[in-house]
């Protein structure tokens, strides 16, 4: 198998947490990440495990109407045995009880490790970073204004 090909496999692995997030598809969602990968993400927190990451995720988007993650411009880089990953998102969260003010967008990215188990590319660690909001943060009940987030004091 060549790096291009791990590449390809990584990529699909990415994705396939946009489509597990949006379709609450928690088995797709499971297979993304090793069974003891850490996730720390600014906006939802820090978990020790996939599971208990996964048990947040259902509990809130269970209050959302709609949600859509992009990802996108992937830069992945061998890195010993693993990988890792940077890799901008944009997230879009619908509560249409709020309307007509019901959206709130995320931007930023997610700094990954990935390592091969078990024959395929998995998440080990999972970083990431919200850079920017737009909308209504009351959609996930945040305290943020619109743009850039001040807490990356830039």
């Amino acid at each position: 198998m060549s790096w291009l090909d791990d590449v390809h496999e990584i990529e699909q692995v990415i994705y396939a947490y946009a489509i597990a997030i949006d379709t609450r598809d928690w088995d797709l969602l499971d297979a993304c990440f090793a069974p003891d990968a850490a996730i720390q993400m600014s906006v939802a927190g820090r978990y020790p495990s996939p599971a208990a990451y996964r048990d947040k995720a259902r509990a809130t988007l269970a209050t959302l109407d709609a949600t859509h993650h992009v990802f996108s411009s992937p830069r992945i880089v061998p890195d010993g045995e693993g990988a890792r990953a940077h890799t901008y998102y944009q997230a879009q969260h619908a509560r249409n009880d709020l309307a007509p003010d019901s959206l709130l967008v995320i931007g930023g990215w997610v700094e990954d490790r990935f390592a091969r188990r078990d024959g395929r590319w998995v998440i080990t660690a999972r970083h990431g970073t919200a850079v920017w909001f737009d909308g209504n943060p009351h959609v996930l009940g945040l305290d943020v204004g619109r743009g850039a987030n001040p807490a990356l004091g830039r």
